[in-house]
């Protein structure tokens, strides 16, 4: 048995986004997976959606992630992928959990270190991660953005990642964005608030399997039309849903 783990804190994302989330996993994969949502709210989830409630640890949103780096998580054992709520789903990711069994996986940021909207790991592999975390979270939240950039830390980036292709980027590897031939003018037009509806569509690269939503736009923003300089992706109402 494998397993998928979201997790949902606060109010940024009701829970329409973890059944979405939900779906396209289930139409995505052909292995048997569980799924899991940790949250401090479990109203309206689809019920065949497991919610483990989530402790109030005094961390805030994505600081929570480092969870699954406990010795135990739960009642979760096995080959977990961790998703975050704002991504969609294009195509079969049984890869993902079967490629090079029984080893870390994340996405490697554009910038640098770690983007951990997608990771994978046994449970109770790491356990160091979340105990040197916790041992020591009031020094690391403040001096640290986020739990990317303490996973980065705790593990050092060796060979790591997925194919490139499998895990893209809607901002930066979908052609989503329209200033990209405006150069100087089109920062311009930004500035003032001038700047024309973005023509023609956002496309994902051949091979992906899963397409990020880092910041803003979400998903939601960009499949009916465009949203501020990004273009429309109509591809999102066949997958997200």
């Amino acid at each position: 048995m494998y397993n998928v783990v979201c997790l949902k804190w606060g109010s940024k994302y009701p829970a329409e986004y973890v059944n979405r989330l939900h779906n396209m996993v289930r139409r995505n994969t052909t292995l048997p997976v569980n799924f899991y949502c940790i949250t401090d709210d479990a109203n309206e989830l689809n019920g065949e959606i497991h919610a483990r409630m989530l402790p109030d640890l005094g961390i805030k949103g994505w600081w929570y992630k480092l969870m699954l780096f406990k010795s135990e998580l739960f009642d979760i054992t096995g080959t977990t992928i961790f998703l975050d709520l704002d991504v969609v789903i294009t195509s079969n990711i049984d890869d993902l959990f079967t490629y090079q069994p029984g080893s870390f996986r994340i996405i490697k940021d554009l910038k640098q270190g770690y983007n951990s909207s997608v990771f994978r790991l046994d449970i109770g592999s790491h356990p160091d991660v979340w105990q040197d975390f916790w041992s020591n979270k009031d020094d690391i939240i403040k001096r640290l953005h986020g739990d990317q950039n303490w996973i980065e830390e705790a593990i050092p980036m060796h060979m790591n990642t997925w194919p490139k292709e499998w895990v893209v980027s809607f901002k930066k590897e979908c052609d989503a964005r329209a200033t990209r031939t405006w150069g100087a003018i089109g920062r311009i037009l930004l500035k003032f608030d001038l700047f024309p509806t973005p023509e023609g569509y956002a496309q994902y690269p051949s091979g992906t399997k899963i397409v990020i939503f880092h910041g803003k736009p979400d998903p939601i923003d960009v499949m009916n039309g465009p949203w501020g300089v990004w273009k429309e992706a109509p591809w999102i109402r066949e997958y997200w849903k």
